[in-house]
């Protein structure tokens, strides 16, 4: 039972790592609208956002898609 819990955890750590990476090694995204950099950490603020990706722009306010473009 131990094994399986310690090789958990372990997967756990590794699946995170390639998450932080991941993110990390992605380009940059502008606002569509202002040209604003976006932060490469978002914080959604609705439910779309949370489960398909995006963000709110800082600058306009402007919803915008994974890669910067201004949804509808």
């Amino acid at each position: 039972m131990g094994d399986t819990i310690g090789g958990g955890i372990g997967v756990a750590i590794v699946i995170a790592f390639v998450v932080i990476g991941w993110a990390l090694l992605q380009k940059p995204v502008r606002c569509e609208k202002c040209g604003a950099l976006q932060p490469k950490f978002r914080q959604p603020t609705n439910t779309k956002q949370a489960m398909f990706g995006g963000t709110t722009c800082a600058n306009c306010g402007a919803e915008l898609d994974t890669k910067g473009r201004v949804r509808n």
